[in-house]
């Protein structure tokens, strides 16, 4: 099992204060990489809390303020985790927003503000991981993308066009990116049980959805997401890259 091992890696995940971005940040520490996870500023705590948790438990890991709204802080993002733990290796694009409104109802403001971190903030990010990625041989990206880049679903227009736009954005990358030694690949989850949302997904209409839609009949967990980012950013996917890997128990098999 070596070659999914991470040792002296140096990962870099965003949104890493709950949720899939949490469960990766620990996915990624067991697997032997020191970890670097970034929140905006009105969840610095929560990311706080999470990196706390894992420095007691041995690991090596550190936490940053960041909106990738804010494109212009992110290089300098980058360049304190490169300061830090002396390189990096691994960028896992988790950082989303989602935004549940009828297409005739949507504010240009509102489509806006999801594809700008959803699409735009990912490439920004992408970018400043890669110009460090090519100093030290390469590295691995991984886009968090969702089941609704793939398939269409109602009431959520922005969302589905920037998860779609970034599928196709992690295939252009890694076209591009190859002969730098840097594999960019996505993984698109189905419905995801969070903190957040756990309530939320056992009332109709999202637990019908998840009934009728998920041949394997339940939603994801985090954990469920943060093993194939590992496998993804390990030597065990050396021949991968531009791969949308479908976490989605089957919804977009029928």
């Amino acid at each position: 099992m070596s070659s999914f091992g991470l040792d002296g890696k140096v990962a870099l995940v965003t949104g890493g204060g709950a949720g899939i971005g949490r469960a990766t940040a620990w996915a990624l520490c067991r697997a032997g990489a020191a970890v670097a996870i970034t929140e905006v500023a009105a969840k610095a705590g929560a990311a706080r809390a999470v990196v706390a948790d894992l420095q007691r438990a041995g690991y090596r890991a550190m936490d940053l303020t960041l909106d990738v709204r804010s494109t212009m802080t992110i290089a300098s993002a980058v360049g304190l985790v490169c300061r830090q733990f002396g390189r990096l290796d691994i960028l896992v694009n988790n950082a989303g927003a989602q935004l549940l409104k009828s297409a005739l109802e949507l504010e240009e403001e509102e489509y806006d503000d999801v594809m700008a971190i959803n699409l735009k903030g990912a490439f920004f990010c992408a970018q400043a991981a890669a110009l460090e990625m090519r100093e030290h041989g390469g590295g691995t990206i991984v886009n968090i993308a969702s089941q609704h880049g793939v398939v269409g679903n109602i009431n959520r227009a922005p969302y589905c066009a920037s998860k779609g736009g970034l599928i196709n954005l992690t295939r252009a990358l890694a076209v591009e990116w190859a002969p730098l030694g840097i594999r960019v690949n996505a993984v698109s989850p189905t419905f995801v049980v969070t903190e957040y949302n756990r309530s939320l997904l056992a009332q109709a209409p999202f637990a019908d959805e998840i009934a009728n839609g998920i041949p394997l009949g339940a939603a994801a967990t985090p954990e469920d997401v943060a093993d194939a980012v590992v496998y993804l950013a390990s030597p065990a996917a050396r021949m991968v890259t531009g791969h949308n890997l479908m976490i989605d128990g089957g919804w977009t098999a029928r």
